[in-house]
């Protein structure tokens, strides 16, 4: 198992991850677009199980993890875990010096899993979903 930056050839799986993981999943251009981001990362064994990406937030100092998520097959095996920590070490060679994330507001669940991630609540976004409001929650790193 590794992780690596995502290839155009790994994008109809991660389409299926994001499919299986969000109400409102991201089409696959969004993900075709974010392919140059260095922070663009898959987990795989022999396949796409997992992905994450995270780029520079408007502060410059802050990190933004726009999206991170498991096939359903293979969740509760640590590897959102993994993920994250990989995103956050490599933001750190980067100089960042804060990681910022939103989260839906009724996903407590993901809310859970950040807080044991070192992540705190800093606000919330009304409105920020179609469908719900958004908690943003943020790391020192």
């Amino acid at each position: 198992m590794m992780i690596r930056r995502a290839l155009i050839s790994d994008i109809p799986e991660i389409v299926e991850i994001e499919d299986c993981s969000f109400k409102v999943p991201w089409p696959d251009f969004l993900f075709k677009a974010h392919l140059s981001n260095p922070g663009f990362l898959v987990y795989e064994d022999d396949r796409v199980l997992g992905y994450a990406i995270v780029s520079a937030s408007d502060d410059k100092r802050k990190a933004h993890l726009q999206s991170i998520a498991v096939h359903r097959d293979y969740r509760r095996q640590g590897i959102a875990s993994k993920l994250l920590e990989w995103c956050i070490d490599l933001v750190k060679l980067y100089g960042f010096n804060k990681m910022m994330l939103e989260v839906r507001e009724n996903n407590t669940a993901a809310q859970l899993f950040y807080s044991k991630n070192g992540f705190i609540v800093e606000g919330k976004i009304d409105g920020y979903y179609l469908d719900d409001n958004a908690i943003v929650m943020c790391r020192e790193i």
